[in-house]
C-alpha cells in the first residue's frame, strides 16, 4: 500500500506540475494592457487606453509616434496572424507547416504575388519623403519593437517559427494575397472551359454564366450626367488548404438625411470573409494633431480600410469584376521556351524559385511567363488536363505597382467627398466597392478598380486564345468611367456584390452574386423614411429570403400526389416556410438538402464529384438554379449513366425521397424537429487548431447560428455536405450615425486579441452570436473613464 500511495503521490505531483507549467506557458505571452514600456524609436510618449473589449485608443503628439504605437499594440495582439499573412503572400507556408503546404506555396509563387510585392515596395517604399511613407515605416518600426521586446507568441514556439523583422515588402505581400482571394476566376473559368470541351456547347448554353435581366443590379448615378477535371479541383484544394481566411462577399448600405430620423446619413457595413480565429479585422482608434480616426485594420497593414474620422464614414464590399483571364498559348515545337505572338515566336521569361519545406528537402522549380502572365501548368502539372498547349494566367493586379497604401492613407484623412473619391480612384486591383457618407449630408458608392477593356467577341469566363492577339485586352478604362452613385434620387446607396448597372453603355463582366441580397436590401430600405440605428441593427440580422420559398413551392408542385404520410408532412413544412433562417426554423434544413440533391442528380453525373463540388461554389450555380427549374428540356436533366433519357419530374421526385430519407437518419423521424440550428453551426478555427486535440484549445465554438445563403445575414456553408458548417459570414458589423461621430456601433466575431491567454480572445462571441453590437468610442473622456490606467509607451 505504501508503494501504491507513493506512486499516486508522484502522479499527483507530476500532474500538478504539468498543469502549472502548462498554465504558465499558455499565459507567458499575454498582452500588456497597462503599465509602462520603454522603447527605442519614439520621439515622445504615447498613451494607449484599452477599453472593456481590448480595443486600443492611441493618443500621440505626432503621426509617426501614433503609427509606431499602432504597430506595437497590433503586433502584441496579432503577431502570429501577421506572420501567416506575409508567408502566404511570399509563398513560404511549407517552411512552418511542412509538405502539406508545398503545392500551395508553388501555386502562390507561380501567380507572382511576391514579385508584385517586391516591385511595389521598391517603387513606393524606398524612402520616407511622403507622409504615407513615414506613417508606414513608423508602423513597421512599432511591429519590430514588439518583435524584439515583447514575449514570443505560443504559436511561434509550437511551430518553431524564427522571429524575423517585418519589412516594407511584407505590407505588399499581405495586400497581394488579400487581392487574389477576392476572385473566383481560378475556379470558374477552367471549369466552364472543361464543360464546353468535354460535354459540348449545349451544356454550356443551359448554364447562366452572366447577370440576366431578372437579377437585381446596382443603379448608377454619376454626379455628372453629361478537361479540366484536375485544374478546378486542384485550384480549390490549394485555396482551402490556406491557414488564413478567404474573402467571400459583403453588405453595405447608406441612407441620406431625407430617410434618417436624425436628419443625418446612416451607414452600415458587414464584410463577408472566411471565419477564423482570430478574426480578420483588428479595431483601433488613433488620435494625434490633425486626425481622429476609428477603423478596421488588416494584420500587417498600417491604415484602416473601414471606419470613420470626424467628417465622414465609409464601408467596403468586394467588387468582383473579372480582372483575371486564362490564355491558351501556342508553344514553339522547336523551342519550348517560346510562344507565338501574332506573327512571330516570342521568348518566355524564366525565373527560378526555391521552396524550403519543414521536415523535407528543399524544392526548386522554374516559373515561365508569357506576355499575358505566368504559365500555371508548370506548377500543378495540369497541361495534359487542360490543353495540349500551356495556359497562362493574366491578372490586372500584376500589371501595376500597388497604390493601396496611398489610397488608404488618403481615404482616412479625406475632408470632402471629392478628396475621398480621389483617394479611392488610386486603387487598381483588386476591385472594391466603397460606400460613403459625410456630415454635410453627402452619400455615395464607387466601384474602385482598373477595369479591363476587352474585344466585344471575348467571353472572359472561358480560356482564351493567346496566340493571335485577337483575344488580348485593349487596355483599361479610367476611374471616371467606373460605376458609381453619388447622392442618388432614391436617397440611398448599397452594395451586395451584385452586378452594377451599365455605365456609358458598358456592363462590366465579373463573378457577381445574383442580387438576392441586393433585392432584399432595396425592399427594406424603401419601406420607410425615418431610419434609426436600432432599425439598421435589425436589418443587419435579417435572414429572410423572399425567393427561396418560391423555388421550394415550384419544386413541390412537381412532386405529384403519390406520397406517404411523412412525405406529405415534409411538403407541408416546406410550403409553409416563409424564407427565414432562425434556429428553430425547419424550412431551410429541408430546402438546402433538397436543392443539393436535385443539383447532384442533375449535374454531377456529367461533371464528376470533384468538379460538381467546385461548381457549387461558383455564382454560375446560384444563377442557374431558378432557370433550371423552369427549363424541363435542359440537357442537364438526363442522367448519362443510364440508357434512358430522364425527365425532370423523375429527378425531382427521387431527390425529394432521398432528402426525406437522409434527414430522418440524421435528425430523427419527426420533420417538425429538423431545426436549422441542429445542422447550421459555426466554429472559428485557428491555424493550428485544425487538428485534434489542439482544436479544443485554440478554436472557438462550434455554435448553432442563424442566417443562410444569400440572405442579408449571410452565413455561407458547403452546400454539398449534410451538416452545414459555416465557412464565411460577417467578419465585422458596423453602424455609424453621422449625427454623432464620437460614437458608433460594431462587433467582431470572437475577440480583439489573437492570444489564447488574453481576456479578449473570445469575449465578443456571445454578443456576436446574439446579434448585439457594442459602442465604438472616439471621445477621450468616455474612453479613459471606461479603460482606467493606460499603457504608456515611453522613448528610451
Amino acid at each position: 500500500m505504501r508503494i501504491v500511495k507513493g506512486i499516486l503521490i508522484v502522479i499527483l505531483i507530476l500532474t500538478f506540475t504539468l498543469a502549472v507549467a502548462g498554465y504558465l506557458f499558455l499565459n507567458s505571452d499575454q498582452p500588456q494592457y497597462t503599465g509602462e514600456v520603454y522603447l527605442d524609436g519614439l520621439n515622445s510618449t504615447v498613451e494607449v487606453y484599452f477599453d472593456d473589449f481590448g480595443i486600443p485608443h492611441i493618443y500621440a503628439d505626432s503621426e509617426k509616434d501614433a503609427y509606431f504605437g499602432l504597430g506595437y499594440v497590433h503586433a502584441q495582439d496579432r503577431l502570429f496572424q501577421m506572420e501567416l499573412l506575409r508567408r502566404v503572400g511570399a509563398g513560404k507556408l511549407a517552411e512552418i507547416f511542412g509538405p502539406e503546404l508545398e503545392d500551395t506555396d508553388k501555386f502562390l509563387r507561380t501567380i507572382g504575388i511576391d514579385e508584385v510585392a517586391k516591385w511595389s515596395s521598391s517603387t513606393y517604399l524606398v524612402d520616407d519623403k511622403q507622409p504615407f511613407q513615414q506613417a508606414a515605416f513608423s508602423y513597421l518600426n512599432g511591429i519590430n519593437a514588439f518583435l524584439h521586446n515583447g514575449p514570443t507568441p505560443i504559436e511561434f514556439t509550437l511551430l518553431g517559427i524564427p522571429k524575423e523583422e517585418f519589412k516594407p515588402v511584407d505590407i505588399y505581400r499581405i495586400l497581394g494575397y488579400m487581392g487574389f482571394n477576392f476572385n473566383t476566376a481560378v475556379r470558374t473559368d477552367p471549369l466552364l472551359t472543361a464543360i464546353k470541351a468535354k460535354l459540348g456547347p449545349d451544356y454550356l448554353k443551359d448554364l447562366v454564366l452572366n447577370t440576366v435581366k431578372s437579377n437585381t443590379t446596382i443603379p448608377t448615378y454619376p454626379s455628372d450626367t453629361s478537361l479540366v477535371n484536375e485544374i478546378t479541383g486542384q485550384a480549390l484544394s490549394v485555396l482551402e488548404r490556406l491557414p488564413v481566411a478567404p474573402w467571400m462577399g459583403s453588405n453595405s448600405w447608406v441612407i441620406g438625411p431625407e430617410k434618417s430620423a436624425q436628419g443625418y446619413p446612416l451607414l452600415a457595413n458587414d464584410t463577408h470573409i472566411g471565419f477564423s480565429q482570430p478574426a480578420v479585422w483588428y479595431e483601433a482608434h488613433l488620435n494625434y494633431p490633425g486626425l481622429n480616426f476609428y477603423g478596421y485594420y488588416l494584420a500587417g497593414f498600417p491604415f484602416g480600410l473601414i471606419g470613420r474620422n470626424e467628417f465622414s464614414s465609409w464601408g467596403i464590399t468586394i467588387f468582383p469584376n473579372d480582372d483575371m483571364d486564362f490564355y491558351r498559348e501556342k508553344v514553339n515545337p522547336q523551342n519550348p521556351d517560346q510562344v507565338w505572338n501574332k506573327d512571330h515566336w516570342e521568348n518566355l521569361t524564366i525565373r527560378k524559385e526555391s521552396i524550403t519545406i519543414k521536415g523535407a528537402n528543399q524544392q526548386e522549380f522554374e516559373v515561365r511567363t508569357s506576355r499575358h502572365g505566368p504559365i500555371i501548368n508548370e506548377v500543378n502539372q495540369l497541361v495534359d488536363s487542360i490543353e495540349s498547349q500551356p495556359v497562362s494566367f493574366f491578372w490586372s493586379y500584376m500589371k501595376f505597382p500597388c497604390k493601396a497604401l496611398q489610397a488608404a492613407y488618403g481615404i482616412g484623412r479625406s475632408n470632402s467627398m471629392a478628396e475621398f473619391k480621389s483617394a479611392v480612384g488610386l486603387l487598381e486591383a483588386p476591385g472594391i466597392n466603397f460606400t460613403y457618407a459625410d456630415t454635410t449630408g453627402n452619400i455615395g458608392w464607387w466601384a474602385a478598380a482598373r477595369l479591363l477593356k476587352r474585344p466585344e467577341h471575348v467571353e472572359p469566363k472561358l480560356i482564351l486564345d493567346g496566340s493571335t492577339g485577337l483575344d488580348d485586352p485593349l487596355g483599361w478604362y479610367p476611374f471616371s468611367a467606373n460605376p458609381k452613385s453619388e447622392n442618388p434620387p432614391q436617397g440611398f446607396v448599397y452594395s451586395a456584390n451584385n452586378q452594377p448597372d451599365s455605365t456609358n453603355g458598358v456592363l462590366h463582366p465579373g463573378y457577381y452574386y445574383p442580387g438576392l441580397r441586393g433585392q432584399r436590401i432595396i425592399e427594406l430600405l424603401e419601406q420607410k423614411d425615418n431610419w434609426e440605428v436600432a432599425d439598421f441593427k435589425k436589418m443587419m440580422l435579417d435572414d429572410q429570403s423572399p425567393q427561396y420559398p418560391q423555388i421550394a413551392k415550384r419544386i413541390t408542385s412537381l412532386l405529384g400526389e403519390d406520397m406517404d404520410q411523412d412525405e406529405v408532412k415534409v411538403i407541408d413544412l416546406l410550403n409553409s416556410w416563409d424564407g427565414r433562417h432562425g434556429l428553430e426554423d425547419v424550412g431551410p434544413t429541408i430546402y438546402y438538402h433538397l436543392i443539393n440533391n436535385i443539383l447532384r442528380r442533375t449535374i454531377q453525373d456529367e461533371l464528376g464529384r470533384e468538379n460538381f463540388n467546385v461548381f457549387t461554389t461558383t455564382q454560375v450555380a446560384r444563377r442557374t438554379l431558378p432557370f433550371l427549374m423552369d427549363n424541363d428540356t435542359s440537357i442537364w436533366w438526363d442522367d448519362i449513366s443510364t440508357p434512358e433519357k430522364e425527365k425532370p419530374l423523375k429527378i425531382i421526385r427521387e431527390s425529394f425521397q432521398q432528402t426525406v430519407k437522409l434527414l430522418k437518419y440524421e435528425l430523427g423521424a419527426d420533420p417538425a424537429l429538423w431545426h436549422w440550428g441542429k445542422v447550421h453551426t459555426l466554429e472559428h478555427m485557428h491555424a493550428i487548431g485544425r487538428r485534434k486535440p489542439l482544436n479544443y484549445l485554440f478554436n472557438v465554438g462550434p455554435f448553432p447560428v442563424t442566417g443562410g445563403d444569400e440572405v442579408i445575414n449571410k452565413m455561407d456553408f458547403d452546400r454539398t455536405a449534410s451538416r452545414y458548417q459555416v465557412k464565411s459570414g460577417p467578419s465585422m458589423r458596423m453602424i455609424v450615425d453621422l449625427a454623432n461621430m464620437q460614437q458608433a456601433y460594431g462587433i467582431l466575431p470572437t475577440g480583439q486579441s489573437g492570444h489564447l491567454s488574453s481576456p479578449h480572445y473570445k469575449d465578443q462571441v456571445k454578443l456576436y452570436n446574439s446579434g448585439e453590437l457594442r459602442p465604438q468610442y472616439m471621445d477621450k473622456q468616455e474612453i479613459a473613464a471606461e479603460a482606467g490606467h493606460p499603457l504608456i509607451l515611453t522613448p528610451r
